[in-house]
């Protein structure tokens, strides 16, 4: 019976959390970043290096995935000579949202407006997980796009993709309108 009891905490994690060893974490995300760092070394290693004094377009690609490489060995290498840890929780619900809502901005990024995208995303964000009012949600939006679109295209001299989304929904809600 006392292996089934779960730490005090382990109820604010919510339902669909599941204790892990914190160990056994370490080394999963260390072998994570290793893979990561492996795979930037390995593509940067396809493009020309340059020099130092002009470097190429493979050259920080590669010099990060070094660095990323080693550090990954230093921690891999300390988590498994360390102690068990304590226990982490997987799956908890806030993090479940974002990872859904940042696989859903990959998937619509370039296929949908880009303001519309990231607008939508942090309304997500801001409703589900920081679970603020629907006024304040709105008002974030719409400031937070107003600081992008200003970022982006007056700071940076950059127009992100609109994409044709809203000339389909026009002439989608034109042809609605005149059909009637």
């Amino acid at each position: 019976m006392a292996d089934r009891d779960m730490p005090s905490d382990a109820g604010e994690q919510g339902a669909w959390a599941r204790p892990v060893s914190g160990r056994a974490g370490e080394i999963f995300m260390a072998a994570a970043l290793l893979a990561t760092a492996v795979f930037f070394v390995s593509q940067a290693a396809f493009l020309p290096f340059g020099s130092f004094g002009l470097p190429g377009p493979g050259f920080f690609p590669f010099a990060l995935g070094v660095a990323l490489g080693l550090l990954a060995l230093a921690i891999l290498v300390l988590s498994i000579q360390g102690e068990t840890g304590e226990t982490v929780y997987l799956g908890h619900r806030n993090v479940l949202i974002v990872l859904a809502a940042l696989a859903g901005v990959a998937f619509a990024f370039e296929r949908a407006d880009t303001y519309l995208v990231l607008g939508s995303f942090m309304a997500v964000v801001l409703l589900l997980v920081a679970r603020a009012s629907l006024w304040k949600v709105v008002l974030a939006v719409v400031l937070g796009m107003i600081a992008v679109w200003a970022m982006f295209r007056l700071a940076l001299g950059v127009r992100l993709p609109t994409s044709d989304f809203w000339d389909v929904l026009r002439d989608l809600t034109s042809t609605k309108l005149n059909g009637q």
